[in-house]
């Protein structure tokens, strides 16, 4: 399979460089060969005007190149600043100084209002404060050319816009950013030029202002489509899924979740919105099997599962698609097959208790036709599909039974516009069937787009619900800063 077929892109110092285009079109190939991780079988690849083989991310850091990856490159039992500056950890001699590592990561954390401990273990943190390690990586190296994989995805609109201003002045001091995002408004905001990628060859390359949204969304898709938009709130009914007084400690034993309550009716997508490290993890976890509570209680359709796990849970007729796709909600090294007829092994679909190749196999190709899984076959790796793909291979494992609850975190982060638009209407259409959906997310237009009501979270606590209508944009920034104060 050819990933990048061909492509010219030229990159200028001082000016920001949006790449664009569908998962799977070769954005993310075509920069981790600039970066070293893949090596490109023709082409070349020149800096200021002269080759340069890039033979490794320790080459392409030598020579300037810095990237921000879509999916995390950090080790888990390492901290904050051991992650940071890991091979080029500042020392005296033989002796490394890891007083003045952690020092500097607090300095650039608190320069550019990335809200991490330095001496925190990464496996102790959640999806977003992750993130923000990533992009505190890159910003504690010397780089002239900063390539930034979907850096926004866990960041609020004001955390967006400070982090754009940094990235302004990157280019103002003359570096060279390249910003890969399905985002078309943040591209508009921040980008000097645009490149189009679509099936690994190069679709466009025009100045931004040259160009609308939907001249964008024609070329990354290759069809007219319209721009998302509200969906009709729906009619519910009963209560399917309730939490009462709800509180979680994390793995230190700080309190994370304080006495929150909520319900989700058959029928009704409840949206939870709030910053990335606000405790949506753990309430998610709780709710799902995952971590037991401190205090409250968790009944679906009247069953208590209060700390049960998570097969319980299931069994109980919850789904569960976890914001982490890659590390938690499929098993990489496992085929699209394997991980798809997972979520049917305690049922006669799959051949009970003796497993059947062919009856898991069928079972596996309806699936993916039915959830427009692309994929080479079955039998592919996981770990070899597209972000999108990935994303509807847990769906129809998860959505395809029919759960009476459906638990998703972030479920777009990451995706583009047709693999976004699939997701809010698989979620809709679930809702529509008389599922009750808990949508937990930090995209703004995302819950209020579809959600029929809207809770916010603010350190761990529920600090406002918007029942009678969608809030602004203004209107949950307001909410999220006073929860705060």
């Amino acid at each position: 399979m050819t990933a990048v077929d061909t492509v010219d892109l030229e990159i200028r110092a001082g000016e920001i460089h949006a790449l664009l285009g569908e998962n799977g079109a070769g954005k993310s190939t075509l920069m981790n060969c600039l970066f070293g991780l893949v090596q490109p079988d023709e082409g070349t690849i020149l800096l200021d005007g002269l080759p340069v083989d890039v033979t490794s991310p320790r080459r392409a850091l030598e020579l300037g190149i810095g990237m921000v990856h879509q999916h995390f490159k950090l080790v888990p039992s390492l901290t904050v600043a051991q992650n940071v500056f890991l091979g080029s950890e500042p020392h005296t001699g033989p002796f490394v100084q890891t007083r003045t590592a952690e020092e500097t990561v607090a300095r650039l954390a608190d320069e550019y209002g990335l809200d991490v401990r330095p001496d925190e273990k990464v496996r102790s943190l959640s999806v977003g404060a992750q993130q923000r390690v990533e992009i505190l990586r890159a910003l504690a190296k010397d780089v002239r050319i900063l390539v930034l994989d979907e850096p926004t995805a866990v960041l609020t609109p004001a955390e967006t816009e400070r982090f754009f201003d940094v990235v302004r002045g990157f280019a103002a001091r003359g570096l060279a950013v390249v910003l890969i995002s399905h985002h078309l408004k943040e591209v508009r905001q921040v980008a000097d030029r645009v490149t189009v990628l679509r099936l690994g060859k190069r679709v466009a390359h025009e100045a931004i202002g040259d160009v609308t949204n939907a001249d964008l969304a024609a070329l990354i898709t290759g069809e007219t489509r319209p721009v998302s938009s509200e969906v009709q709130r729906g009619t519910p009914g009963a209560t399917v899924l309730e939490v009462e007084g709800l509180t979680l400690r994390n793995g230190r034993g700080v309190e994370v979740v304080h006495d929150v309550s909520l319900r989700v009716a058959a029928g009704e997508i409840v949206g939870v919105l709030g910053i990335a490290g606000n405790g949506q993890t753990e309430l998610v976890e709780a709710v799902t099997g995952l971590r037991k509570p401190t205090a409250g209680r968790i009944t679906v359709k009247g069953v208590d599962t209060t700390g049960a796990s998570p097969g319980t849970v299931r069994a109980a007729g919850v789904g569960h698609i976890p914001e982490d796709r890659i590390g938690r909600g499929m098993a990489g090294y496992w085929s699209v097959d394997h991980n798809i007829t997972a979520g049917y092994l305690d049922t006669d679909e799959v051949g009970g208790r003796l497993l059947s190749d062919s009856k898991a196999s069928s079972l596996s190709a309806r699936l993916m036709k039915e959830f427009d899984v692309r994929a080479s076959s079955g039998r592919q790796l996981a770990r070899r599909l597209s972000g999108g793909n990935a994303q509807k291979m847990v769906l129809a494992r998860e959505l395809s039974r029919q759960p009476d609850v459906v638990v998703c975190a972030e479920p777009t982060r990451g995706l583009d516009i047709a693999a976004t638009d699939f997701v809010r209407r698989e979620l809709v259409a679930r809702r529509d069937a008389g599922g009750a959906v808990l949508l937990v997310s930090s995209e703004i237009e995302e819950v209020t787009q579809v959600a029929d009501r809207v809770l916010i979270i603010s350190a761990g606590r529920i600090v406002a619900e918007y029942a009678d209508h969608r809030p602004s944009e203004a209107e949950v920034g307001r909410a999220m800063l006073e929860g705060k104060s």
